[in-house]
């Protein structure tokens, strides 16, 4: 009778247990990455009444109650919603996020909503530090070492002169001689400051175009590798002469800043480096410009981060001149078991025996889930699931309480009947 209250004591402290579970996966149902655990129960045999043998031999043993078995982790894909931070990142698939705590500890997260610190440090809210690897020359270099991704606040982008100015256009074929198009195009110095580039095509008698330029009104010297400095074109409106076109601004109207020589490009290039179709054509539609490309930019201050489009965790900054930058690439820990992994708080796990050593790598290699910028991963906890696990550990506690009722009326009876 003894060992009766203990089996339903078993019973009751299961229950309670599979209640604390379920509570702890309802009350996180909002928490950012939150992955939800579930709890296997396993009955419990002792040989303190030794084992007795039936008529053919069979064991009997009375069950002495149940005990928690494990508390699985379920790592299963929680739903991507759209974030308006733009430091907010979400892993597809499998793999964690890796940040560094406080200790110099490695430790691992599913949850993206990072921030920058007043170090210009990228965070977790817990305050660790969010790993990756760090960009050289404008790129991520293969194999470069884990460190803390550091945005650049308060970098000012040095400035480009512009070297190559791309023009796209028309030039009407039946403009009468003696009319004049302008090409205005915007260019920079090396102190990175803006000037006009006015480029002008005047139609002769012969239906060759006479090029000339100025730079904020200030002649400009023309080179074309040829004279007259003319644009030829055949009877089909294509450019034939010549093949290359350079402007050289006057340098004492610069301020001290110096902006060489600018090459127009006429033509196309092919893939294969050979020459390709000309940019300037002379068919009979009206003169216009198409489009316009040159190299050159102002000096910049960061204006804000961006998350690769393409999935692969590169941490972009943006600058005000226009001009974007890789800062660093996001890295990505897998483990061989990450059911082994440990819960540590605040959306972190951490690594144990059980898991095995995590593999760093970056995002969408060796099995790596992707990373999705400007998303958050929701939990995955399923509500109405876990209200029904609710009611069902409920019946458990109150059937094991009446267990408990029972045995006390029955010893309460037997004591009466002493």
């Amino acid at each position: 009778m003894p060992f009766s209250f203990s089996t339903a004591l078993s019973g009751l402290r299961a229950s309670s247990n599979s209640l604390g579970v379920t509570g702890n996966n309802i009350a996180n149902a909002n928490t950012t990455a939150f992955k939800s655990s579930s709890i296997t129960f396993a009955d419990i045999f002792t040989n303190s009444l030794g084992v007795r043998l039936n008529g053919s031999g069979g064991a009997m043993q009375i069950g002495s109650g149940v005990a928690t078995a494990a508390i699985p982790t379920n790592f299963s894909q929680g739903n991507l919603v759209d974030n308006s931070s733009a430091t907010a990142a979400s892993i597809q698939g499998p793999g964690f996020f890796v940040v560094r705590n406080a200790q110099g500890g490695q430790v691992y997260t599913r949850a993206g909503d990072f921030s920058i610190n007043k170090d210009g440090f990228l965070v977790a809210p817990s305050g660790n530090q969010v790993q990756g690897y760090a960009a050289v020359g404008g790129a991520v270099p293969a194999g470069a070492a884990l460190t803390a991704v550091k945005i650049p606040i308060g970098e000012i982008t040095a400035p480009v002169v512009t070297s190559q100015v791309t023009v796209k256009m028309n030039l009407n074929s039946a403009d009468q001689a003696g009319a004049v198009f302008h090409s205005p195009i915007e260019v920079f110095d090396s102190k990175g400051v803006s000037h006009t580039l006015d480029l002008t095509f005047s139609k002769q008698a012969n239906g060759t175009y006479q090029i000339a330029g100025t730079l904020d009104g200030n002649a400009a010297t023309i080179n074309t590798g040829a004279a007259p400095s003319a644009l030829v074109f055949d009877a089909n409106g294509l450019l034939t002469a010549p093949t290359t076109l350079s402007v050289v601004p006057d340098q004492t109207q610069l301020g001290g800043a110096s902006l060489p020589s600018i090459n127009v490009n006429l033509f196309q290039t092919n893939p294969d480096g050979s020459q390709g179709p000309a940019n300037i054509t002379n068919f009979s539609a009206a003169s216009a410009v198409a489009s316009i490309q040159q190299d050159g930019y102002a000096a910049g201050s960061l204006t804000g981060l961006s998350v690769s489009p393409n999935h692969d965790g590169v941490v972009f900054a943006v600058f005000s001149n226009g001009q974007v930058r890789p800062v660093a690439q996001l890295a990505v820990a897998s483990f061989n078991s990450q059911d082994g992994l440990s819960h540590l708080g605040g959306n972190a796990f951490g690594e144990t025996p059980a898991s095995g050593q995590p593999s760093i790598g970056v995002p969408g290699s060796g099995g790596r889930g992707e990373v999705i910028g400007g998303t958050l991963e929701q939990s995955n906890v399923d509500i109405a699931s876990e209200f029904t696990d609710l009611i069902v550990a409920q019946r458990s506690f109150q059937a094991n309480s009446k267990v408990i009722t029972t045995i006390s009326q029955t010893l309460q009876d037997l004591i009466q009947n002493v």
